[in-house]
């Protein structure tokens, strides 16, 4: 017996999945929800500091450098999927713990030296300037040229 189509129907009969941006999302905050997230991030990052002694790695003017505040955030939001769990896995070991410590948090300290010009920044002064990042002014009629060849079913049409 073939059970494809009465599992194809199951499929297309769900709701479709609705993603709403976590709370780890800057760009999609509210006033009052980056308060929080700056609250507990410069908390976090503060037991990190101290913790692993990263004050040369990551200083004190960490929260002016915008890409600093992402990578932070996300290493904050790695961390507490890694340590923090359901009320009845808390005596359980967790292998997470050691993930996070190698995937995580050494390559993006790493990597924080390659995003960040802290070599500019002192003890009382940041230098950090945030740039913006202009698009050429062609994007608005490239995209107008690439929806106009593109059918409804998504490829571009050949030979346009």
């Amino acid at each position: 017996m073939n059970d494809e189509p009465a599992q194809q129907d199951q499929e297309t009969s769900r709701p479709p999945l609705q993603l709403l941006p976590c709370r780890y999302s800057w760009r999609d905050l509210d006033q009052r929800q980056a308060a929080r997230l700056w609250a507990d991030l410069i908390d976090w990052t503060a037991w990190l500091r101290r913790r692993y002694q990263l004050g040369s790695r990551v200083p004190a003017c960490w929260y002016r450098h915008e890409s600093v505040v992402e990578e932070l955030t996300a290493l904050m939001a790695a961390h507490t999927a890694a340590y923090w769990c359901a009320p009845d896995g808390v005596e359980l070991p967790r292998e997470d713990m050691t993930a996070w410590h190698t995937q995580w948090l050494w390559p993006t300290i790493e990597r924080l030296t390659r995003i960040s010009d802290f070599s500019a920044c002192r003890p009382h002064h940041c230098r950090y300037e945030s740039h913006a990042q202009p698009v050429h002014a062609g994007v608005d009629d490239y995209l107008a040229e690439q929806l106009a060849r593109t059918p409804h079913g998504g490829e571009p049409a050949a030979g346009r």
